[in-house]
């Protein structure tokens, strides 16, 4: 049995859609030719992915105004707010579940960054979350981010101060 993608995931492609000012019969193409399904209803997470896969190929850069820059502070619960000692939500840990099987992680690495980052061995509090989140976050945008040549150049041989052809 598959499952199916949840509400915010269904949003996420509609956003995408509307920011590619896709029309309906573009959109519809693309879910049938990329993953086989005539609606974003039908989408399995496999689907989902290679459904955002291509819709940034075509130019989408996600929500954030640089998706490889880790989400800014300002956006955790604040350290007085009663909601961030609430317990962590399923749906966190949901996405963190889903963040580790994507940076491919142990349980052994996943404990000493949770260690790291918010004293402890799991999250337990929704502040809490939201910090492993951003983190796990910032981790697989480097890790996806190509990386650029020194501005120094550095590459190929010298000779004389000058590069050799």
């Amino acid at each position: 049995m598959t499952i199916a993608i949840g509400q915010k995931k269904k949003a996420l492609i509609h956003i995408a859609k509307e920011d590619l000012h896709l029309d309906e019969d573009s959109y519809r193409q693309i879910l049938k030719g990329v993953a086989g399904v005539e609606s974003s209803i039908q989408l399995t997470k496999k689907g989902f992915e290679k459904v955002m896969r291509r819709f940034q190929e075509m130019g989408f850069r996600g929500l954030l105004p640089d998706p490889y820059q880790p989400v800014p502070k300002g956006r955790l619960i604040p350290p007085e707010s009663s909601q961030g000692q609430e317990t962590i939500t399923p749906s966190q840990l949901g996405f963190v579940s889903y963040l580790l099987e994507k940076l491919n992680w142990d349980e052994g690495h996943y404990l000493a960054f949770c260690r790291r980052i918010i004293k402890r061995p799991e999250p337990s509090t929704k502040r809490d979350g939201q910090k492993i989140i951003i983190g796990l976050m910032a981790i697989l945008r480097k890790k996806n981010t190509p990386t650029l040549p020194s501005p120094a150049g550095g590459e190929g041989d010298r000779e004389g101060g000058r590069r050799s052809s």
